[in-house]
């Protein structure tokens, strides 16, 4: 392998400081998922108006569609810090609520920038990392919101004791404040983007990529994310109350059961990147998906004794969900609307099965008789998403991403 497809210092060091975003979305939605239980006793929910706020809260991840196109316009690193900033202000802020309303709408901020934030860094990622190791490096990213997941798990007993309860789990938010120095002083504009400025590329317009030109994988892309989201939120919002009310499990070992298997789930990050740089996108993607629907069916009839291995097999397969659905976005549009188009199809669409996915497992667990139930209906979707890859998306590994966004136009010609 040339020494330019490799990942250097320089590539290491930018995937470690734009990680923050992934490591805090893992860590934000793990803690919201653990004190549901709590936030539903605390503001006296039954199981439809706790669905209902989570929903409400998942609402801002369809906000952030505003934020980050806005990544074509004013540049990657300027839109990063911006949104460090907003997401720490908003959770920071959610530790002193004592109210569902005032919870929701501080939540709802949060996941606006949090999410604008991540889609930003995704896109840094696979402009600066070699076309040999895109999969790889966008794996490495995802991979620390499995470090969120755990860390939000392992510290959740403890917080849980002190005066202020599961709120204080929102405080660690103002770390990232410290993680803006780092990205001013070593975070550089991306090549890609510079060079557009350079020439004097107009930014595009509001509208330009819902064009013909990309309006058909626009669409595809926005299905692969829409149903990957009706089934990954339900698994991540739902598992522990499924776990404790469902199953009997106490909140010591529902926390130890998620850090084993977002431990263990950190493997299905780098599985799953490697294999798409290798083995390919297509079949990668084809595989994942297919088996973590299964296994979202399993882990939710499975009995208490098996709850834990069940979890830890179905979070490995599910981590590759965002790492697959982030790729394809930035490699199937030019550099100009790759911000714009991770707007359009992860925060419109897609991000409408996230807000959808909560409701329907609360609806459907009254006629089918639990949650349990309700979620493992949603692993469908997953599997739909194999179905839209297989059928509809070019293989693209090793390619650069000029060639990539005019492989998808080709392809999308040739179906038409």
């Amino acid at each position: 392998m040339a020494n330019g497809d490799r990942l250097d210092r320089s590539h290491l060091l930018l995937i470690l400081l734009v990680s923050t975003a992934s490591f805090f979305e893992g860590y934000d939605f793990i803690i919201l998922n653990l004190i549901l239980p709590f936030l539903q006793r605390d503001f006296g929910l039954d199981n439809v108006r706790i669905g209902l706020a989570v929903s409400a809260i998942a609402v801002g991840t369809i906000a952030a569609f505003f934020i980050i196109r806005l990544g074509d316009r004013f540049g990657r690193r300027a839109l990063l810090i911006w949104t460090v900033l907003g997401y720490t202000v908003a959770t920071a802020l959610t530790a002193f609520t004592r109210g569902i309303v005032s919870f929701v709408v501080l939540q709802f901020v949060a996941r606006a920038f949090l999410v604008a934030e991540w889609g930003i860094s995704t896109v840094i990622v696979a402009e600066e990392v070699p076309a040999a190791r895109r999969g790889l490096g966008v794996s490495i990213v995802q991979a620390a919101a499995g470090v969120g997941g755990i860390v939000g798990s392992a510290i959740f007993p403890l917080f849980l004791k002190t005066s202020m309860g599961w709120r204080s789990m929102y405080l660690v938010g103002i770390i990232p404040l410290a993680v803006v120095f780092f990205i001013r002083t070593s975070v550089k504009e991306t090549k890609r983007f510079s060079q557009l400025k350079t020439a004097r590329v107009d930014s595009p317009a509001f509208t330009e990529i819902l064009g013909r030109p990309h309006r058909g994988k626009l669409v595809l892309v926005a299905l692969l994310w829409f149903c990957m989201y009706l089934g990954y939120q339900a698994v991540y919002t739902f598992y522990v109350k499924f776990a404790m009310d469902e199953r009997g499990l106490t909140p010591g070992q529902v926390s130890l059961i998620a850090a084993i298997a977002f431990t263990i789930g950190l493997g299905g990050f780098i599985v799953a990147g490697r294999l798409m740089d290798g083995w390919g996108r297509r079949p990668t993607a084809i595989a994942f998906f297919s088996a973590g629907g299964i296994c979202t069916a399993l882990a939710f009839q499975a009995p208490a004794f098996l709850l834990g291995p069940a979890l830890v097999v179905l979070i490995f397969f599910m981590t590759s969900y965002l790492t697959i659905c982030g790729t394809y976005t930035a490699e199937l549009f030019p550099t100009r609307l790759r911000a714009s188009a991770a707007a359009w199809t992860n925060n419109t669409l897609g991000r409408v099965g996230m807000v959808l996915s909560p409701t329907m497992v609360g609806l459907l667990s009254v006629p089918l008789g639990g949650i349990g139930a309700a979620v493992s209906l949603m692993g469908l979707f997953p599997v739909l998403c194999a179905v839209i890859v297989l059928a509809f998306l070019p293989e693209t590994k090793s390619r650069e991403l000029e060639v990539t966004g005019a492989l998808a136009l080709e392809t999308e010609k040739s179906s038409a």
